[in-house]
């Protein structure tokens, strides 16, 4: 379901591979993918790429997570749960090194939410965005209540995360979630070029980028993070 392999020699790559389900993610998934970035945290290289394929992912799969969510919060093993969940979409963890997304087709509930905590975000000029859980009587508990609107604005945010519409590739460059938009099928090796020229930097200064950027962005994010993990539990259980 998750690959991770090494498509250049500093740059490792994550693949969410669940076509059949547009790479939505079980709680299976979710292990996974939080196993995943631990592999790409001890792998020595400086540059991650993470991917879907033709869809990026329609986020958690709805069909039997909702109640894995219910059942986990009632044992033991709930905190667990959360936490890999939160793990899996770079919620409370960071990988160590400059992650790029390569985004085709549908990127949507975690998949966007994914997307939200990466640095660098190259679209197909088809792909689409949105945040639907206020559909399911969710929110976004992955980290984009509290993470969106500082990158976006706050009105740009609120019509995303309020409505749960649906957003294309071009719109998401103008509110300034996606960093560039390109043809359809050469998401993945632009982002590969991105992260070429990201590893060819001198890595001391491009992790002091990242350190400096996510201070200044932080703010009180842990605390918005923590209201927004009550908000959905209480949903939830």
């Amino acid at each position: 379901m998750i690959d991770v392999s090494r498509p250049l020699p500093d740059v490792v790559q994550v693949t969410l591979h669940r076509p059949e389900r547009r790479n939505a993610l079980t709680l299976a998934g979710f292990r996974a993918l939080a196993a995943a970035w631990r592999e790409v945290a001890g792998s020595g290289a400086r540059v991650c790429v993470v991917t879907g394929g033709a869809d990026f992912s329609s986020g958690a799969d709805l069909a039997g997570f909702a109640q894995d969510l219910r059942e986990a919060a009632g044992r033991e093993g709930g905190r667990e749960v959360w936490a890999t969940v939160h793990a899996a979409v770079l919620r409370d963890t960071d990988p160590g090194l400059p992650v790029v997304a390569a985004v085709e087709g549908v990127c949507m509930g975690a998949g966007m939410e994914l997307v939200g905590a990466t640095d660098v975000r190259i679209a197909g000029e088809s792909a689409v965005f949105a945040l639907p859980e206020v559909r399911h009587g969710f929110i976004a508990g992955g980290g984009s209540v509290a993470r969106l609107p500082r990158q976006i604005g706050y009105a740009a945010a609120m019509q995303v995360l309020l409505t749960g519409a649906r957003f294309g590739a071009a719109e998401m460059l103008h509110r300034g979630f996606v960093s560039e938009v390109v043809p359809d099928g050469t998401a993945l090796e632009r982002a590969l070029e991105v992260a070429a020229q990201i590893a060819a930097n001198d890595p001391r200064a491009v992790a002091a980028v990242r350190r400096v950027v996510a201070a200044t962005m932080r703010g009180s994010l842990a605390d918005a993070h923590a209201a927004e993990t009550r908000e959905f539990r209480a949903l939830v259980e």
